[in-house]
């Protein structure tokens, strides 16, 4: 059974049509990207994944169950951080914890063992102010999960980091999902990155946008799989799809 399954969503704001019929699925451990040209419906489709918008057609299923248009059941790390200026770093990951009834203290012990492990040991105490992009972003990702364990939805979580940086994240997060066996699907403009980390690849194009291909992925296993000519390839495929939608 597939985590998450979206069935023919379509979504209009008023008499303008954005997506169209559009179904996708993601399996248990598996990493799914979406690319497209902006304005294209990305985060459109997102939005009716996580529920925060109602879609006029279709319906979203997780786990076996209809949650069209029920918020707060998975995930969702948007392209800003969002972190709450006035609290710690602490004090912002557990933010899922608390809205779900725990305590306070209970939901710091939780969340301890893993500062390590998202790489924000001994920064529990600081302010966002205080922190790198990329540290904000680990932080943000770090919430995310206290929302749901199981499948994250990602919208460009990387785009605001320098080239360095997002390389580095990327790598990262990779041992994370793999690590906990994680879920994810996520909106990226780059090419590179969806090949990265992507097992699957869809594509959405046209106006309103519809998935128009949907592309399995595999990563070469070396140390810079970006140089492989399998990756080349991947790449010119993909590059040429997106340009000629």
């Amino acid at each position: 059974m597939s985590v998450l399954t979206a069935e023919n969503l379509s979504k209009s704001y008023g008499d303008r049509k954005i997506i169209s019929d559009i179904s996708v699925h993601i399996e248990k451990g598996e990493m799914v990207s979406l690319l497209g040209v902006s304005g294209g419906g990305k985060t459109t489709l997102f939005n009716l994944l996580s529920g925060l918008e109602a879609p006029n057609g279709g319906r979203v299923i997780l786990n076996g169950e209809d949650v069209t248009g029920k918020s707060g059941l998975v995930g969702y790390m948007q392209q800003s951080d969002l972190l709450l200026p006035f609290k710690t770093i602490a004090e912002n990951v557990i933010i899922p914890l608390l809205l779900r009834g725990e305590k306070k203290k209970a939901a710091l012990e939780k969340a301890r063992p893993l500062f390590a492990e998202f790489g924000l040991e001994g920064l529990e105490g600081y302010y966002p102010a205080q922190l790198s992009g990329g540290m904000r972003q680990r932080a943000a990702l770090m919430r995310s999960f206290f929302y749901s364990s199981e499948l994250l939805l990602m919208d460009e979580p990387f785009s605001a980091l320098d080239a360095i940086t997002r390389g580095s994240m990327q790598s990262w997060f990779r041992n994370i999902v793999r690590e906990h066996g994680l879920s994810t699907f996520f909106i990226t403009h780059d090419v590179n990155e969806a090949l990265l980390l992507s097992d699957r690849i869809y594509i959405l194009g046209g106006v309103p946008g519809k998935i128009t291909h949907e592309l399995k992925n595999s990563i070469p296993q070396v140390e810079n799989p970006e140089l492989t000519e399998e990756f080349l390839r991947n790449k010119i495929k993909i590059t040429e799809l997106i340009n000629n939608e």
